[in-house]
């Protein structure tokens, strides 16, 4: 059995509790963890605003990976390391393509600054105005002009979970567009909704543990990984050792092994298996 070297863990429906907290022995689980030298590492889809309300500075964690992997934050130092966004001329090619397409989206400003976002609305979409409602309150909130020059981290699409249109969409974007990445995440504002996320091809919370990995010199088959969401999986599929917590949907238990659920320690559940006695 290899040494293990690195804890990657996803926070909301993993390791935050319902509410949002850390729960006392997840936190002491992060403690040992550090003790014993090894790398604790936060991979997340919340911007660097939403991370911050949700971990405090002094939280036992090395690094965090935002934004599913567009930025990376050495967390004791709060330096960013890391931030990849989309070329401007790539995101004035899709804002066109999705306009004249009739699709609702949204374009975040570039990391760290993805608290703020442009949105352009073609029809009734409840899930994009609970979006714009919720997420104004955190920065700027602007409504897309055609033709203007936008920079932005990442672009985002929604569609309701039990439609065929996801596949059908990334299917088309990815025939038009060879340099982006696509990302499936249930929304976080009603679990009967799907999130698109776009990203610069390569993006991926996998693609930021890899990176940390190179600069701490640790082999992949040193990692252990735990998610709750469809945005983990190429996180999972990177880890040698890969858990999802039990409230996972059914086919992510099929594939990864399974730990408690995140309301009963299911971060720690997983962990203390592989941490010597």
């Amino acid at each position: 059995m290899n040494e293990l070297k690195m804890v990657v863990t996803d926070l909301d429906g993993t390791l935050l509790q319902s509410d949002h907290s850390i729960s006392n022995e997840d936190l002491e689980t992060l403690q040992l963890l550090g003790e014993m030298g090894i790398c604790r590492v936060a991979a997340t889809g919340r911007n660097l605003l939403k991370v911050r309300r949700a971990l405090s500075p002094s939280d036992p964690f090395d690094y965090v990976i935002c934004s599913s992997g567009a930025g990376i934050v050495d967390w004791k130092s709060q330096e960013v390391i890391r931030a990849i966004n989309l070329p401007e001329e790539l995101t004035a090619r899709l804002i066109k393509y999705l306009i004249n397409n009739g699709f609702n989206f949204k374009v975040s400003d570039c990391f760290p600054d993805n608290h703020n976002f442009f949105w352009w609305k073609k029809s009734h979409c409840p899930e994009i105005e609970r979006y714009i409602e919720v997420h104004s309150k955190m920065g700027k909130s602007e409504e897309i002009v055609p033709g203007q020059k936008y920079s932005s981290s990442q672009i985002l699409l929604f569609f309701p979970k039990q439609s065929s249109r996801f596949d059908e969409v990334k299917e088309e974007l990815q025939a038009h567009f060879s340099d982006i990445s696509i990302i499936r995440t249930t929304s976080p504002l009603d679990e009967n909704w799907i999130w698109m996320e776009i990203f610069p091809k390569g993006i991926s919370k996998a693609h930021g543990i890899a990176e940390i990995c190179d600069l701490k010199g640790i082999d992949r088959k040193e990692t252990l990984g735990i998610g709750n969401d469809f945005n983990d999986l190429e996180m999972l599929d990177f880890t040698h050792l890969s858990y999802v917590v039990h409230n996972a949907p059914q086919e992510l238990k099929d594939k990864f092994l399974i730990s408690l659920p995140h309301d009963e320690n299911g971060f720690s559940h997983a962990v203390k298996k592989h941490l010597p006695k």
